[in-house]
């Protein structure tokens, strides 16, 4: 029988610590950032997962920057938001 293949939040676990020594060198206060990062890949697990590419990188990298567009995207709605709220054009 052949090997069994892990699923992608077992993969992703891997992946993450195979960053570890990346994170270890970062300056102490940056390493929270580094810890939300990998966190937030884990938001879309269920469709990196989906995506079935070669590379679980890419599908955790996928989802970072899916992450960081809803935040962009929530931060220019609020800026919007204020600006008009100010009687700015």
């Amino acid at each position: 029988m052949g090997r069994t293949v892990p699923s992608f939040r077992i993969a992703e676990a891997q992946e993450v610590a195979g960053w570890k020594a990346f994170r270890k060198a970062l300056p102490g206060k940056d390493r929270a950032a580094f810890d939300q990062m990998t966190g937030a890949a884990r938001l879309y697990t269920s469709a990196s997962s989906a995506a079935v590419r070669p590379s679980r990188f890419e599908g955790m990298a996928m989802a970072l920057i899916f992450h960081h567009q809803k935040l962009l995207a929530r931060a220019i709605r609020s800026a919007l938001e204020i600006r008009q709220g100010e009687g700015s054009p």
